[in-house]
Order: structure tokens, then C-alpha cells, then sequence
């Protein structure tokens, strides 16, 4: 039994003895799965939440939607369609729902920076002022 215990001592230590207190095996092994941890949480996060920023003219509301905060309090969110202009003058149509953190509503006329993800639509949104905006998006009709 001393023998096996001596044995798997010495392989989860990289062949160290076990009273050495030498990291090797176990220590690389830890070091490259916070590493895989790492790497897949910022795999995730740029698939889910990355995209292209575009900026939103808002021309009308199209609709409401309710929203629940923690607190057991519902909300009015809104909805907006429209089409979005990215800073090289591509547009594309997107939907734009508010969340709790910003419900809205917009005034017609602001403009809006979203990021438009190709898997999930609109991840992000904040308004900005019309000198934050690159012209070919301003100018976009």
C-alpha cells in the first residue's frame, strides 16, 4: 500500500517526491484549464454579446411590451423598427426592444448606437447625440 501511495505521490507531482511541494503535474494542469475557462468565457461573450455597431434613426414606436424588474414591479418597455446605418454606410433592418436597465421611450428623431449581433439581433443600445454619429450614418436617408 506504501508503495502505491509513493507511486501516485510521485505522478501527481510530476515525479517529484510528495513532501517537496513541487506544483508540476498538477499545478500545469490547473494552469491550462483556467486558461480553457478563460478562453471559452471569452468565446461566449464575443458570440453572444459582440457585433457590428450601426446607428438607429427613430422614426416611430412600434409597439410596448412589458417588463418585469426583480422587485415584482412590471414596467413598460418599448419596441422600434428600423433601419440601422453602420459607420461605412451599410444598412440593414433591425429591431430594437428596450430592456429595464433603459426602457425608453425614444423621441422620434434621436438617434440610437446599437450593436447588431447576427445571432441574436440588438445586444446593446444607448442614445447618443447627432455629433457622435460618423456621417455617412447621419446622412443616411
Amino acid at each position: 500500500m506504501e508503495l502505491t501511495n509513493d507511486l501516485l505521490g510521485r505522478v501527481l507531482t510530476g515525479g517529484q517526491n510528495v513532501g517537496d511541494f513541487n506544483l508540476g503535474l498538477v499545478g500545469g494542469l490547473a494552469a491550462t484549464l483556467l486558461a480553457v475557462e478563460l478562453l471559452g468565457w471569452a468565446g461566449w461573450t464575443t458570440y453572444r454579446y459582440g457585433g457590428e455597431t450601426a446607428y438607429l434613426r427613430i422614426t416611430k414606436r412600434g409597439g410596448t411590451r412589458p417588463l418585469a424588474l426583480p422587485v415584482n414591479y412590471a414596467i413598460t418597455g418599448y419596441v422600434y423598427h428600423g433601419t440601422a446605418v453602420t459607420a461605412n454606410g451599410q444598412a440593414q433592418r433591425v429591431t430594437l426592444k428596450t430592456n429595464a436597465d433603459d426602457p425608453g421611450p425614444f423621441k422620434p428623431g434621436q438617434l440610437v448606437r446599437v450593436t447588431v449581433n447576427r445571432h441574436y439581433g440588438v445586444t446593446h443600445y444607448q442614445a447618443v447625440a447627432p455629433d457622435q454619429v460618423p456621417l455617412t450614418a447621419r446622412n443616411h436617408r
